[in-house]
């Protein structure tokens, strides 16, 4: 499973348990077969693990101190369900790029091995729940037209590169299933039979979650399809300039609620969330080149303001320009042994 680690700096003030303190034993997961508490100046991490021949399930909580840079690794290639159930993590994963893990979202993820990922955490408390699948247990739900497919197949090839599927957000059935997975009594042979029906349950749930999100994308070909593809183009091409809603509409000559509506038919989002997500993008990739000052990247994505800016950004990344710049130059160095 994700193992988290430190800088190299920090290794030397930090300290590993295969204990809870009596500090968090709330946060026990009555079933755990395996437990690591990690402790050091940025706070803590506690990994809970229920191990199966073909599965594993991970309850990873984090309480942080103050803002810090883990490195998530995984010591074999993975199959991961990964549910984020408190907090907002962005990530670099290498060999895929930028994620956002958000909070209600649940994914699934091929992780290669030994990769090393940077997960940028601030002040607070977050929760991510795992489950870890064998590729012959993964090949059940992943026959042919199986979004999880090329999946399978990387991580029975054991491919270098990562993947994704989803985002979908996570149901109310789905956090049940969870819930009773966390809070069960029951021991002996009959606990690894009830985990194996709650995870057979969540991933067909999210196979399900997958399958609605992909009728309603081809439910309705909405009848300004071709103007709304364009008018997103325009945004793209156009960052730097003022993206008024109003004023994008008159320029279209449609009446604004009309782009509103069908722009969401077609792109699944609001124009306002659309063009937040290209200026944010557009502001990443140019800080990962290093090429421009920070007050000049305020101004080609739109901000007139650089202080804005970086609000705007820490609000949407977590972190700063200044410390996701340098995140992401550091994401290049070695993993740690």
């Amino acid at each position: 499973m994700m193992q988290y680690h430190v800088s190299g700096k920090m290794m030397a003030y930090i300290t590993v348990s295969n204990e809870i303190p009596k500090s968090h034993q709330q946060h026990r997961l009555a079933a755990a077969t395996y437990i690591e508490f990690t402790q050091g100046p940025f706070g803590a991490i506690l990994l809970q693990r229920v191990v199966n021949g073909d599965w594993t399930v991970q309850l990873a909580q984090f309480f942080i101190s103050r803002q810090v840079r883990l490195y998530p690794v995984a010591q074999q290639p993975l199959g991961i369900l990964h549910c984020m159930l408190e907090g907002r993590i962005p990530c670099i994963l290498q060999g895929f790029g930028d994620v956002m893990l958000r909070e209600k979202e649940w994914r699934f993820f091929y992780v290669p091995a030994g990769k090393r990922n940077t997960a940028m955490f601030s002040k607070g408390y977050y929760e991510s729940f795992q489950i870890g699948l064998s590729p012959a247990y993964l090949s059940r739900f992943a026959h042919n037209g199986s979004p999880l497919r090329e999946v399978l197949r990387r991580l029975e090839h054991t491919l270098p590169e990562g993947y994704e599927v989803g985002p979908c957000p996570l149901s109310l059935q789905t956090l049940d299933q969870v819930e009773k997975m966390r809070h069960t009594q029951i021991t002996g042979p009959t606990r690894n039979l009830y985990y194996q029906a709650r995870i057979n349950d969540l991933m067909l749930l999210y196979l399900a979650s997958l399958e609605q999100m992909s009728q309603q994308r081809n439910k309705t070909v909405a009848r300004y399809e071709k103007e709304m593809k364009q008018l997103a183009d325009y945004i793209a091409d156009n960052l730097e300039k003022q993206l008024i809603v109003p004023q994008l509409a008159a320029k279209m000559g449609l009446h604004v609620q009309i782009v509103e509506k069908e722009f969401k038919k077609v792109h699944l989002q609001t124009i306002k969330s659309f063009i937040l997500e290209q200026r944010m993008k557009r502001a990443r990739y140019l800080l990962t080149e290093g090429k421009m000052p920070i007050v000049e990247i305020a101004y080609t994505v739109g901000y007139g303001d650089a202080a804005y800016f970086s609000n705007v950004f820490k609000k949407q990344s977590g972190i700063t320009p200044t410390a996701y710049q340098k995140a992401k130059k550091d994401s290049t160095d070695k993993p740690l042994p």
